[in-house]
């Protein structure tokens, strides 16, 4: 007794000065790092990085852009199973402590003394989400410290379910997944937690201490190891039964990469949104979980695509076969599994698959698949790879399969599927063979599908593949549109007087004090027609006379009312034959103002923008103006349009000031209503004149192959046809068609717009358009009015118009007989070479239109190997 007596006083006084001094250095360890930790308001609004998202206007995803993939999900959408497995291998002990396990801590201190190496992890699950969140991963006593002192508040401020949830939203897992939503879909493909197998979870519960090391793809053996450990955890901690735990640990590896599920392929589409929000929002736009919803149509969408892809093809096909893509020496490979590695690497581009060439002889070649399938190309297959020369030129036709395939040739096939028969009797009809020789276009191509009412692009497609070429022509390519721009000369033209019926002489002109020598395409002159058939057959120097009568600068102004810009539009008359600079996208917006009654609208692509709790941060509704279409009432109101000046001599007159009279444009009102840009009157007039374009001019493929008549539009085709256009329209859609090459090459002889950027347009409306019937243009109930002569109290023009021009090349029409007054455009003259070609029976309406303005033809007109001119735009 006397021990105690004489120790215990000490051994007491020892232990409650260890108190004193323990309390006290935690209490300054607290008193020191508080003011570093996040306060409580904090650890409540904790925010997770979540990757911007991109959506069409039906919602399908489009894209997704971000640095950590995760997908955060409430705690009662996570399996119960998946909780336990967490707990079973990080936190057995997790609801028993405050945020600190002691015991563990005690068996980590145990086991470091014991063996000399720390085999026991002391870290809970809430000091490891305070570690993730707030704190760096170094190790160093400090930020232990303050990782302790976090966990305890944590733990304070949150209930256990909502650090359960943080930690499992917030875990990084490997591969770019963070948080098990993200692990789902990354391994296996999986939207729904809950279709995740038992091992599965404990799969993706293995993954925290080491992503790379026990990793289901990169480490499987490992994987798998750590993948029975924690399901035998699970059983000792009665999560699960002794039948569970078997079938469990017998399942196979199922783990592969998977892919965000992309609903609908529009990379192009995608690329314009992030870079227009990551210029909005910067550096927040890959961490905020935003959800931008578009305008982009899915179906649409595809239709855009596929014509583009089937046009570019069809041209490349047409100029023959440059040779395979890459070869490689079959000889010093081992053999199949050595010839897949090698064709891994090319990836498939625009429906495209890569193949090798693994045998071939005169009548067929054989060539493996990257899924390991192999597939046979006979003769047919390969009849078209005619070899190329240039660009004008091939060389004959193949007459065996080996003069165009050899053994380790890397080339490019294309599957046509076979039709399905249509009952257990019926077989599929053959149309050609199921699989083809192809190749990447050397050409290049864009498309834009757009809503001409309020701008909203429906579809843009800027190249082949975007993996091909990240270059997006629909609006970074600045070409000349030819003579796709020369509805907006007839149109300033219109504005100041002029009528589809007015005469000008379309004959060879000289202009003073230049060597150029402009001509129409092919070489023929027409003499003296109307304004509306010089349209429809793209006459140039009919173009040019109207130019030089309307006046260039005025010209210029009046095309920056459709979103032209100034410094793109040359100031002189080549500016007739469309020499200016645009892309497809600005084409389209310009284009809408026919299509829409008049109204300058915006192109937009963005619907709506929110956050990841769904508040809304945008939405074009309130802010993007739109035309009033059908509604007149709701149109703003114009002005009357000032009388004219007579118009001067054509061919001695020079450019208008911009100080001249123009018709008047108003401003946008304060509500979202599209300015009005053009008079009623002069809209009809251009619209009616461009379906002429479509039913007897260059475009008139358009109307005879989709059966209506709802449709209007231009051709256009530059100089030595390096750019192809057809931009088109009916009372629903604009769309903007063009290809050409990159580098500026030529098509080549023949490839006008007619023959490239017609068909292509064709190929996406007859999809667009076979659901919806054809319909009236909402701004003209009688079409026969749009070409109308203004006469006096015209209500459409609010005043008299009375343009008497002088000029020997436009002749008056007299608006008094009754056949003159309407525009009829259908006419039985000579195409121009680019036209299709058109028979019209001489029916009365075509006979008073031939009478409208009885002028004499010249007697002669100089052919292409007379005059030599540089430009042959149309």
């Amino acid at each position: 007794m006397w021990f105690f007596s004489k120790f215990l006083p000490a051994l007491f006084s020892t232990l409650l000065t260890a108190v004193f001094l323990g309390c006290t250095g935690l209490t300054l360890v607290y008193l020191h790092f508080a003011p570093e930790l996040p306060d409580n308001k904090a650890l409540h609004q904790v925010e997770l990085q979540v990757p911007l998202r991109i959506y069409s206007r039906e919602e399908k995803l489009l894209a997704e852009f971000g640095v950590q993939r995760r997908r955060p999900v409430d705690f009662d959408a996570i399996p119960a199973r998946l909780r336990e497995a967490f707990i079973a291998i990080e936190d057995a002990r997790y609801y028993d402590h405050p945020g600190i396990d002691f015991r563990g801590v005690l068996r980590a201190l145990y086991s470091v003394v014991s063996t000399g190496q720390s085999s026991q992890g002391a870290s809970t699950i809430t000091m490891q989400l305070a570690r993730n969140i707030f704190l760096s991963r170094e190790k160093t006593l400090e930020r232990k410290l303050k990782e302790t002192l976090l966990a305890i508040r944590l733990e304070q401020t949150l209930r256990k379910d909502e650090i359960l949830e943080l930690y499992l939203n917030k875990i990084y897992l490997g591969n770019n997944a963070y948080g098990v939503a993200a692990a789902a879909e990354t391994y296996y493909g999986k939207e729904n937690l809950q279709d995740l197998t038992l091992a599965q979870m404990a799969m993706i519960a293995g993954l925290p201490k080491a992503p790379s090391r026990y990793n289901p793809i990169a480490n499987p053996k490992r994987a798998m190891i750590r993948r029975d450990y924690i399901l035998k955890r699970m059983l000792d901690l009665g999560y699960i039964d002794e039948g569970m735990y078997r079938s469990a640990v017998t399942e196979p590896n199922t783990a592969r990469i998977y892919k965000p599920q992309i609903e609908t392929d529009a990379p192009y589409f995608a690329e314009m949104v992030r870079s227009t929000i990551v210029e909005k929002y910067q550096d927040k736009a890959y961490t905020q979980g935003l959800h931008v919803f578009t305008t982009l149509d899915s179906g649409q969408q595809q239709y855009t695509t596929e014509a583009l892809r089937k046009t570019l093809l069809d041209y490349d096909r047409r100029h023959g076969y440059r040779g395979a893509e890459d070869h490689i020496q079959l000889d010093g490979l081992s053999g199949r599994e050595e010839w897949l590695d090698k064709l891994s690497s090319y990836p498939e581009l625009g429906g495209l698959l890569p193949a090798l060439v693994i045998a071939s002889n005169t009548r067929q070649a054989e060539l493996l698949l990257q899924n390991e399938t192999t597939i046979t190309l006979d003769l047919e297959a390969v009849r078209w790879a005619r070899p190329y020369v240039d660009v004008d030129h091939r060389k004959a036709e193949p007459n065996k399969v080996s003069e165009v395939l050899s053994p380790g040739d890397i080339v490019r096939v294309q599957h046509f599927p076979r039709p399905q028969p249509t009952s257990t009797n019926s077989k599929p009809a053959a149309s050609g063979p199921e699989w083809q020789l192809a190749q990447l276009p050397a050409v290049a191509g864009a498309m834009v599908l757009m809503d001409p009412y309020d701008g909203a692009v429906r579809a843009i497609s800027g190249g082949f593949d975007f993996r091909l070429s990240k270059f997006n022509r629909a609006t970074m390519a600045m070409r000349q549109p030819g003579s796709s721009f020369k509805p907006f000369v007839y149109s300033a033209a219109l504005s100041r007087g002029m009528t589809p019926t007015s005469i000008v002489n379309d004959a060879p002109i000289t202009i003073p004090g230049t060597n150029w020598k402009p001509q129409n395409f092919g070489g023929k002159y027409i003499g003296p027609t109307t304004l509306s058939e010089a349209l429809a057959k793209s006459r140039n120097l009919v173009s040019i006379r109207l130019l030089r009568s309307t006046g260039i600068d005025y010209t210029i102004d009046y095309a920056t009312r459709f979103g032209f810009e100034q410094q793109h539009l040359p100031r002189n008359l080549t500016l007739a034959l469309g020499t200016g600079l645009t892309n497809p996208l600005q084409m389209a917006t310009a284009y809408s103002s026919f299509a829409n009654g008049g109204f300058k609208i915006n192109a937009y692509f963005i619907n709506r923008i929110e956050d990841n709790d769904g508040k809304v941060l945008f939405d074009a509704i309130r802010e993007n103006p739109r035309a009033c279409g059908d509604n007149r009432e709701s149109c703003p109101a114009v002005r009357p349009e000032p009388k004219q000046p007579e118009h001067r001599d054509m061919d001695t007159a020079g450019t208008a000031g911009a100080g001249d009279e123009a018709e008047t444009v108003t401003a946008a009102p304060p509500t979202p209503v599209a300015p009005r840009i053009m008079l009623p009157r002069t809209q009809r007039q251009i619209v009616g004149m461009m379906e002429g374009v479509t039913e007897i001019g260059t475009a008139a493929k358009v109307r005879r192959t989709l059966k209506r008549k709802d449709l209007a539009g231009k051709t256009g085709t530059t100089n030595d046809q390096k750019d192809a256009w057809f931009c088109g329209f009916t009372p629903d859609y604009v769309a903007v068609a063009w290809s050409g090459f990159d580098n500026m090459s030529e098509l080549g002889e023949g490839e006008t717009s007619t023959r490239v950027a017609v068909p292509m347009w064709i190929e996406l409306m007859k999809n667009v358009l076979k659901a919806q019937p054809e319909r009236q243009w909402p701004f003209a109930p009688d079409l026969k009015q749009a070409g109308r002569v203004p006469q006096k109290s015209d209500p459409d023009l609010g005043g008299t118009t009375d343009a008497k021009p002088e000029s020997p090349d436009m002749a008056a029409v007299d608006p008094a007989p009754e056949q003159s007054r309407y525009f009829e455009y259908k006419s039985v003259r000579a195409e121009s070479r680019g036209a299709e070609p058109v028979s019209l029976p001489a029916t009365a309406a075509t006979q008073r239109y031939r009478s409208a303005a009885p002028v004499p033809r010249p007697p002669s007109h100089p052919t292409i190997e007379q005059v030599e001119i540089p430009e042959q735009i149309f």
